[in-house]
């Protein structure tokens, strides 16, 4: 075990990413309304966003950056660039040659786009954000570490403008999915986490409060939000208000251990490429395999664990060698 890691992060990300597998499973609208869905399971993304902030907070710490132009060094963005764009590449060579998917047969213009796009798949835009992430993550560390607890408040108020903007300007969901800045706060949180502020118990308790009030009703008493993008309002930056405070108190205070998810967590990202294949061209046929749902679910999600696991254990040396090339050629 790598002593350096954060243990309670990989066990974070082992449960989140075994609730986006959970989660993409054909559910019925009156099943997606059951308690564990609005608050818990479809919280999986912004715990997501939150662990990247206070990882790129701990890499930044690490590697004793301490001015924001440092933060764009060549080194470090072509490195997470090879870090998220190998394992997708090898996703796309997939969807190329496997006969399940037809992608090969579209004009040049198409697949480039779909390249950029994530590929296809629940989940996609995980790809485009996640480097979106590696340009903006700088700017939102730097103002929680200027501003301090008054930092998350000025994200917040930045990620309210920044969809302010999209409802004037008629941003489509298309497009908006595929952008980073709507998770602006969830990641100034990880970042806030990292530098040990607090929130406070009352505002903790209001926060949650306005979160789950959030979710109550447009879950339950279907309420169409008005600015919001409302495909996407159950994970907006105001839901998530319901798992903030907690978030930030576990990653501050809880030292958590269990070994099966740590080693999920490490693997996640490849678990959730993984699991836009199958999802994509594999569900339907392991559904008429098992008849029974509860079967077809736990084997769908064992699948997508196990071979996830494997493309990371096997991917790692890939990379390692990769980034000694580039730091070398630097």
């Amino acid at each position: 075990m790598n002593s350096d890691r954060n243990r309670t992060v990989d066990v974070l990300k082992g449960i989140a990413i075994i609730f986006v597998l959970f989660t993409h499973y054909e559910w019925t609208p009156e099943q997606r309304k059951i308690f564990i869905f609005p608050y818990v399971i479809n919280m999986s993304i912004p715990i997501f966003m939150i662990i990247s902030g206070y990882v790129y907070s701990l890499s930044q710490s690490k590697k004793e950056i301490h001015h924001l132009e440092d933060a764009y060094d060549k080194s470090i963005l072509i490195n997470r660039f090879i870090r998220y764009s190998v394992p997708l590449l090898v996703l796309i060579i997939w969807e190329l040659l496997d006969p399940h998917f037809s992608i090969s047969a579209r004009p040049p213009l198409h697949l480039l786009k779909w390249g950029i796009d994530g590929t296809y798949g629940k989940g996609n835009y995980y790809y485009p954000v996640l480097l979106q992430l590696v340009i903006v993550f700088p700017i939102i560390y730097y103002i929680i570490e200027t501003n301090k607890e008054k930092g998350l408040l000025i994200c917040f108020v930045l990620n309210a403008m920044y969809e302010l903007l999209v409802w004037a300007y008629g941003m489509n969901t298309e497009c908006y999915r595929l952008l980073v800045f709507r998770y602006i706060f969830l990641i100034a949180a990880g970042a806030f986490a990292f530098n040990k502020y607090r929130i406070g118990v009352f505002k903790s308790i209001l926060f949650t409060i306005l979160g789950a009030l959030f979710i109550y009703f447009i879950t339950y008493q279907k309420y169409n939000t008005k600015i919001l993008n409302s495909d996407w309002a159950s994970t907006s930056f105001i839901a998530s208000l319901v798992i903030v405070p907690i978030m930030i108190w576990i990653l501050q205070n809880v030292n958590l251990h269990f070994w099966p998810l740590e080693f999920i967590g490490k693997a996640s990202y490849h678990i959730f490429l993984v699991q836009m294949v199958y999802y994509l061209g594999y569900y339907s046929v392991l559904q008429n395999v098992f008849l029974i749902w509860q079967v077809h679910l736990l084997m769908g999600m064992v699948i997508c664990i196990v071979a996830g696991c494997i493309f990371y254990y096997v991917d790692r040396p890939i990379q390692s060698k990769l980034k000694l090339l580039i730091t070398r050629i630097h």
